[in-house]
């Protein structure tokens, strides 16, 4: 007779309802209590990842603007030549210098101002290529610079660099 009471109707073991309450106890919060404690968790982990600039409570400014009074008082102090116009100058000079060496070796001015055959013609010509080409290397070289400077720049206002 014990053994009809131990099975159920399809022959499995019976479950003891007052073990299975006790495992419940002692296994902790029930699942909605779980997810509570998560969803808690989870909003505090949010709230952490939050700049202090960015609360709607705050009133520090956030980095990109927390240096605006230092830099307009450097632009005020000072003017820099912006990258890209160190760019233009050192193509403008390499396609002067490399079509300098064009027309001397073909003989053949492009804009007319000096014929083949003046006395200045192979000097101005020289003078462009053996001095454009450095130049515009240099004017490159100041390009990257430029280039450079703004970029550590804006990362340190951005928060980036410190």
């Amino acid at each position: 007779m014990e053994e009809d009471n131990i099975y159920d109707d399809n022959n499995w073991p019976r479950k003891d309802l007052k073990s299975t309450a006790a495992k419940a106890k002692k296994k902790g919060p029930s699942p909605t209590q779980r997810n509570a404690i998560k969803n808690k968790k989870t909003e505090e982990e949010e709230e952490s990842k939050i700049p202090s600039w960015a609360r709607p409570d705050s009133d520090e400014p956030p980095p990109w603007a927390q240096n605006e009074s230092a830099s307009q008082q450097q632009q005020q102090q000072g003017f820099e030549i912006p990258f890209y116009l160190y760019l233009l100058a050192s193509a403008i000079t390499a396609i002067a210098a490399i079509g300098s060496v064009f027309e001397y070796v073909n003989q053949r001015p492009v804009f007319g101002l000096l014929n083949s055959d003046s006395i200045f013609y192979a000097p101005l010509l020289g003078f462009f290529a053996f001095t454009g080409i450095p130049t515009s290397a240099f004017l490159w070289f100041k390009s990257v610079q430029a280039a450079n400077k703004e970029a550590e720049e804006q990362d340190r206002r951005d928060g980036y660099l410190k």
